[in-house]
């Protein structure tokens, strides 16, 4: 099938539903025969239904699907290599699978992953950078060689002045610190949780699940940093309903908007803390196991 004039382009896309969505209303505002069943036609696949399927999130693509559906939309060598990443992406099982095929996807030199949620994905996957970025709201420093050296040392764990240089080069380019006209870096906000970057949502997903794993390891690795009287770490493990699962999921909210509340109200902060919350099911559902799910 020959490739039709369309400004929609693979690259732009982390989301390969949207992009299928998106492509097939271009190509039916341009060419009125376009229609699920001319795809379906063209493609050599059986079942008229199935883009409309794949769209609505009913149908998956196996490695077949994707090779007939990138062949029949048109792609090059490096758009099916990029739509077909963008696919195991969005359809991915674990975390480590959707980090391996998104960076398949930034490595791409076209890709709106490499241009928008690049940084985004670092920050996320580097514990330091929210530290840093903490260490800023008051500490004063410009971006020199030897604030680095110093930045660098006040966190605990120590990281190297060059990881604190690109601390700042990616704060910078979210727009989450900027310099004053003397120089000094400050906070362009004073307190920022896991949705206050925006991106789309699978990516959001993989950048969240990277920042939390990071902090929940450096939970661990405080047990033989710190004394007991600077930490507070404890678990509770509960029998709940599901309706009380939902409260203190809503109770959970309302703690952390309070917390963050009183932190961005401290005028003379002192210290960097991390505070996590883990909520997780330790059992099956009553009568899944008997089911065997």
């Amino acid at each position: 099938m020959e490739q039709r004039e369309t400004k929609i382009s693979v690259f732009d896309y982390t989301d390969y539903r949207l992009y299928l969505q998106d492509y097939y209303s271009a190509q039916k505002s341009s060419n009125k025969a376009f229609s699920y069943r001319y795809f379906a036609r063209k493609a050599g696949i059986n079942s008229i239904g199935l883009y409309k399927d794949v769209i609505e999130g009913r149908q998956n693509l196996g490695r077949s699907l994707i090779l007939k559906f990138s062949h029949t939309i048109g792609h090059g060598k490096k758009e099916a290599e990029y739509f077909e990443n963008l696919v195991y992406f969005n359809e991915a099982k674990t975390v480590e699978e959707r980090k391996l095929f998104f960076e398949r996807m930034m490595s791409s030199y076209r890709s709106k992953a490499r241009k928008i949620d690049a940084d985004k994905y670092e920050y996320y996957s580097r514990w330091y950078y929210s530290a840093v970025r903490a260490l800023l709201s008051y500490m004063r420093f410009k971006d020199t060689a030897a604030a680095h050296k110093t930045i660098a040392r006040c966190l605990d764990p120590v990281i190297r002045p060059e990881q604190a240089k690109k601390s700042i080069q990616i704060l910078k380019k979210l727009g989450l610190i900027e310099a004053d006209k003397e120089g000094y870096l400050h906070l362009v906000d004073a307190v920022i949780t896991t949705d206050k970057v925006k991106t789309e949502k699978n990516v959001a997903f993989l950048n969240i699940v990277n920042f939390q794993k990071a902090m929940i390891e450096r939970a661990t690795e405080a047990f033989d940093r710190h004394k007991s009287n600077k930490l507070d770490m404890s678990t509770l493990t509960l029998s709940v309903s599901e309706d009380t699962l939902q409260d203190i999921k809503k109770e959970l909210a309302l703690c952390r908007q309070k917390i963050s509340g009183m932190a961005e109200r401290d005028k003379n902060p002192t210290h960097v803390y991390q505070i996590n919350q883990q909520l997780f099911p330790m059992s099956k559902k009553s009568g899944e196991a008997k089911r065997g799910k």
